[in-house]
């Protein structure tokens, strides 16, 4: 545990900290949105072992229908339902800091002020990686990478196998795509979102890059209609009036955000390139796996701040210096695929 005493410890956890998961999210809408509606893995479904496991209907039972009289009934139990299963990812991210740089920032001030440089620069890599895991397949860093969107969301010709569960086979476990490659038009954001709608269950987000959202702000546009009223003549005095004329007439182009059919559509920098996404939040999000806390008392000095976890500064046993992580136990699940669609090749 660290040897720095209370003010440096529950500064830093209680101040520095909280700021720098804050950071983690900016610029990164999709990443903000899924930290702030997490869950407990507990409640995608059973959690075993290393991974959560869910079940899934695939197939409707035919074990039912129209019948008159004496008509013998269908009695067979039909299997419809199948589990998932996602293993956790884990991210983490250390803040050291060597004996001789403690002992060049003396006292307790200098050391937070050291200490929340390097947060800082934490924040900024942390969202790199966070935010380009949120739109990955899963397979970088030899399968450690965050298993995202183009894994979750996929017809199944880039993916074929997503939460232990092969496309081919499971027909239902796939989302639409629409590869045509041009600029997004209006007929293609209904089609697609038609397209994820299944009876009253809607997409409730899209999901693009900044040069898709601003064709799609060029769309809007077109709609746009001017009421700049000018004061006509005077009847008292048979004089025109140049109130407002004077000071120049002003316009306001562009928008600072985007809805069809009453859901958001939001730009992250961190979207893979030529995508748009419908997604449904009801059936996507993140899964979060416990801190242990109790199993190791003490290890964690506070579990939660936007889904991370800091785990104090701790002085090494061979090692000259003092070092925390930041950590983030999670995966990104979807519990029905075709609630979901994409596009691809678009600008």
């Amino acid at each position: 545990m660290s040897t720095f005493g209370d003010i440096v410890d529950t500064v830093t956890r209680d101040g520095l900290i909280p700021k720098v998961t804050d950071n983690v999210l900016l610029g990164n809408v999709l990443a903000m949105r899924m930290l702030t509606n997490r869950k407990d893995a507990a409640a995608w479904g059973e959690v075993t072992g290393k991974f959560v496991q869910f079940p899934i209907k695939y197939q409707a039972s035919t074990q039912g229908g129209w019948y008159s009289g004496f008509d013998t009934l269908a009695t067979n139990q039909m299997n419809t339902r199948v589990n998932a299963l996602l293993y956790p990812r884990q991210l983490y991210w250390s803040v050291g800091a060597s004996g001789i740089q403690i002992a060049i920032n003396k006292g307790p001030e200098g050391i937070l002020n050291f200490l929340a440089t390097e947060l800082r620069s934490v924040a900024d890599d942390m969202l790199d990686i966070f935010g380009t895991g949120l739109y990955s397949d899963g397979t970088g860093t030899s399968s450690k990478q965050l298993t995202g969107l183009d894994a979750a969301v996929d017809d199944g010709n880039g993916t074929a196998t997503y939460a232990a569960l092969a496309r081919a086979t499971y027909t239902t476990w796939v989302s639409n795509i629409d590869s045509s490659s041009n600029a997004i038009t209006r007929a293609e954001l209904a089609a697609s979102y038609d397209a994820a709608q299944i009876g009253s269950d809607q997409p409730t987000l899209g999901v693009t890059t900044p040069a898709i959202w601003t064709t799609i702000e060029g769309l809007a546009m077109g709609t746009i209609s001017f009421n700049n009223p000018i004061m006509g003549m005077s009847k008292e005095y048979g004089t025109m009036t140049r109130a407002g004329v004077q000071k120049g007439q002003t316009g306001e182009l562009g928008f600072t955000s985007l809805f069809f059919r009453g859901r958001p559509i939001v730009s992250d920098e961190k979207c893979t390139s030529g995508r748009f996404y419908w997604l449904n939040e009801n059936h996507i999000g993140l899964a979060m796996w416990p801190y242990p806390t109790e199993i190791f008392p003490g290890y964690v000095t506070k579990p939660e701040y936007n889904g991370f976890c800091w785990t104090g500064l701790k002085v090494p046993t061979n090692q000259d210096a003092a070092v925390g992580q930041l950590l983030l136990y999670t995966q990104l699940v979807t519990d029905a695929c075709r609630t979901h669609s994409y596009m691809t090749n678009k600008t």
